[in-house]
């Protein structure tokens, strides 16, 4: 089943790690397997990871995801900080 708008779909062929934190530095959380679909929440500029500094925040879940490794479908809010709360 296809998650509401705006959600995203896993594109990297290994997976992407689900972050407490928008950095590669945080704990890992769990992961993703490629073509998993996920409802995003929010996005914000943080680590460049392969020239992308977006990461997202993921709606059902404390966990973040970097956009490198994720297509998403609709309009993702941009949040001013890394908790995603504003």
């Amino acid at each position: 089943m296809t998650p509401q708008q705006p959600f995203g779909t896993v594109v990297s062929s290994i997976g992407v790690n689900l972050r407490r934190y928008p950095s590669t530095d945080s704990v890992i959380l769990g992961t993703l397997n490629k073509d998993a679909q996920v409802g995003l929440k929010s996005k914000v500029h943080a680590q460049d990871i392969d020239g992308n500094s977006i990461w997202y925040l993921l709606r059902d879940q404390a966990a973040w995801v970097a956009a490198r490794h994720v297509d998403n479908t609709g309009q993702v809010p941009l949040s001013k900080d890394a908790d995603g709360a504003g």
